[in-house]
C-alpha cells in the first residue's frame, strides 16, 4: 500500500509539468483549405482565415512557404488569427515561424484544385459544321 502512495505522490506531481508542455503546443489552421478554380491553370481566388495558437512568449511570422514572403509578425499572443485574400493557380504552403529559428513551427496548404481539366483541343483545326 505504502508503494500505492508513492506511485500516486509521483503522478500528481508529474502532471503540472505535462499540462504545461501541452500549453507550448502550437495549433494552426486555414478555412477553408481549397481554393476551387473553374479550370485547370486559371487563377483561383479564395479568403483564407489562418488561426493559431503559441506560446506566451516568442516572435512568430506566418510566411508564403513558396516564395519565403512574410505576411505579418508578431509577438507571443497577440494575434491568434489573420485574414488572407489567397490568389493562386497551384497548390500553396504556409508556415509559422519563430523569428529566431529557421525550422516552420508548424505548416498548413491551401490546395489548388478545378472542376474542368483544360479543354482538349482538337487534333484538326477544322471544323465540318
Amino acid at each position: 500500500m505504502n508503494r500505492f502512495y508513492q506511485l500516486l505522490a509521483v503522478v500528481m506531481l508529474s502532471a503540472p509539468f505535462w499540462a504545461w508542455s501541452q500549453d507550448d503546443a502550437v495549433i494552426f489552421t486555414a478555412t477553408p483549405e481549397r481554393c476551387i478554380a473553374l479550370h485547370k491553370g486559371q487563377t483561383c481566388y479564395q479568403e483564407v482565415l489562418f488561426r493559431w495558437q503559441t506560446p506566451a512568449s516568442g516572435e512568430y511570422c506566418l510566411i508564403l512557404t513558396d516564395r519565403q514572403h512574410q505576411l505579418i509578425c508578431w509577438t507571443g499572443k497577440a494575434m491568434q488569427e489573420y485574414q488572407y485574400s489567397f490568389e493562386g493557380d497551384k497548390t500553396a504552403t504556409f508556415s509559422l515561424i519563430r523569428n529566431d529559428d529557421v525550422q516552420p513551427l508548424a505548416q498548413v496548404k491551401v490546395v489548388v484544385t478545378w472542376v474542368y481539366k483544360a479543354p482538349k483541343q482538337s487534333q484538326s483545326g477544322w471544323r465540318l459544321f
